[in-house]
């Protein structure tokens, strides 16, 4: 090799090593700073990921609040909305099932975050209200441990002295305060009545405030929250009032059509103490199955027989077995209050029968329906839907059935103008509902309830008539959701044992 070769060749070799040092051994290069528009953007997603109840997304975009911004101010923001996120990601675990531990590391990072932001503005009353409830949460999880309650306590004070000092008419912080005084006893400035004192103040306060031009980063909600309080609060209180619990309901959904815990946890149960209050009605059908001794209460689940398409073939005395097992686990999962309705239809299609299980959860209605003999033989096949929101009292185990009665089942399917979103489609619900009591009161329909909205399936309910089945299918066509195209109904003659629901029609 010439020297001048040689040279050219520990050239490009000192290149090649120092490039494969870079790659191997990369320089620190830390993350963008967050923009403020970028800040906004995601701010935007945390707040509808909130009402949505989307938990993976609040944390997820709580992870994107970051790197924290040198702008103190800006980071003040950031970091609230940081402990915002987990904050509700929280309050929204409380509506489903993740362990205390879960909702506890939440609440912890929350508080961190709000603390983190106090520190770099510690004017900012936003991050103080929301460390006062993140932390109260936490002493309501460890509530039987008096000495963990009064560490957290020490540590919620003084942020609620200081945010009652500085901003005592701030919506967001009476709407954190109405909760603790709806616990405290009245002795010590407690009790409902102060509660709604509470919450009227904080919904004047918020409804009189300017609406101009609004920075998204500073906190402006509150007026939703305050409406769902007053409407939760009326369904609780001592003496219930239902009528102002389903309009501060209503209200709330008007400002956010889309709001999970309003929509598909708390109206449900608003309209099943309205069904409830009507069953003593005199001369109502309904009310005269209600005082049975024997009524379940409890949470139920749908369950849909099908026959597959691949159904194994049987002979005649393989299939005789297998259906006397079926019946055999029926009877059995009633025995063991699981099992509350079971029936076959009567109409030759796919469709076989259906189960209603009073359960915890569906996946332990997957499980019970899936050691049923026939469907393990794979003649059946089972779709689970639910909760499945009836009126309990509805539902009754007779101590010896005698014999078998007819109904009219009818799956309530999405319709061409299903949107939950749309202004005008809780007023329509609205309607359905009290179309649903008519049906009642008039003795045409022994049972009917929604799915929720956060099931996603095509089929939105199930109304079981007691009528025949052209005299149901005149009857749904005058109910208000299915006349504006909301639902459209698929109509089945069925049957189940005598004395569970309302009295059908006898056999044919």
């Amino acid at each position: 090799m010439s020297a001048r070769n040689g040279r050219t060749f520990l050239f490009v070799l000192t290149i090649f090593v120092l490039c494969a040092a870079t790659e191997l051994y990369p320089t620190d290069n830390p993350s963008p700073e967050l923009s403020r528009d970028s800040v906004i953007r995601i701010v935007t997603q945390i707040q509808r990921a909130d009402y949505e109840g989307d938990r993976p997304a609040l944390k997820r975009l709580h992870d994107e609040l970051t790197p924290i911004p040198e702008d103190n101010r800006l980071a003040s923001r950031v970091l609230y909305w940081r402990g915002f996120a987990l904050w509700r990601r929280a309050i929204n675990g409380f509506n489903e099932s993740p362990t205390p531990t879960d909702l506890e590391e939440d609440l912890t990072q929350a508080a961190a975050d709000f603390k983190d932001a106090i520190a770099r503005d510690p004017a900012f009353v936003e991050p103080k209200i929301g460390a006062v409830s993140s932390l109260g949460y936490v002493m309501y999880l460890h509530k039987k441990d008096p000495t963990r309650v009064q560490e957290l306590l020490q540590q919620l004070s003084p942020l609620l002295k200081e945010a009652m000092a500085s901003a005592p008419d701030n919506p967001r912080l009476l709407w954190v305060l109405g909760p603790i005084r709806w616990s405290s006893p009245p002795e010590r400035g407690g009790g409902q009545d102060k509660a709604f004192e509470i919450y009227d103040k904080g919904l004047e306060a918020i409804r009189n405030q300017k609406r101009d031009v609004v920075d998204p980063l500073e906190p402006s909600w509150g007026e939703p929250e305050l409406l769902m309080n007053l409407a939760w609060s009326n369904l609780n209180r001592t003496t219930p009032d239902l009528k102002a619990a389903d309009q501060y309901a209503q209200d709330a959904l008007r400002l956010v059509p889309y709001w999970h815990y309003v929509r598909d946890i708390l109206m449900p149960q608003i309209q099943a103490a309205q069904t409830k209050a009507r069953l003593p009605v005199a001369g109502s059908a309904f009310a005269q199955t209600q005082n049975q001794p024997n009524a379940k209460p409890g949470q139920y689940f749908f369950v849909l027989l099908n026959r597959p398409a691949d159904a194994p073939q049987l002979s005649k005395e393989a299939g005789e077995k297998l259906q006397e097992e079926h019946m055999a686990n029926i009877r059995k999962m009633t025995a063991e209050q699981k099992l509350a309705i079971a029936g076959p239809f009567m109409d030759d299609t796919l469709l076989r029968g259906i189960f209603v299980f009073q359960a915890d959860s569906a996946a332990q209605v997957q499980e019970w329906t899936n050691s049923d003999p026939a469907v393990k033989a794979g003649r059946l096949s089972a779709e689970v839907h639910g909760p499945w929101l009836i009126e309990p009292n509805t539902i009754h185990n007779p101590a010896a059935p005698s014999g078998f009665e007819q109904y009219t089942l009818v799956l309530m399917k999405r319709g061409d103008h299903w949107n939950p979103n749309a202004p005008e489609f809780m007023d329509a619900m609205k309607q359905h509902h009290a179309f649903v009591q008519q049906m009642i009161d008039q003795g045409n329909l022994a049972i009917a309830g929604p799915f929720p909205f956060s099931d996603q399936g095509e089929l939105r309910g199930v109304a079981i008539f007691r009528v025949g089945a052209e005299q149901t299918a005149k009857l749904t066509q005058d109910d208000p959701i299915v006349k504006a195209g909301l639902l459209k109904p698929e109509i089945h003659p069925w049957g189940t044992g005598k004395g569970v629901l309302p009295s059908g029609q006898p056999m044919q």
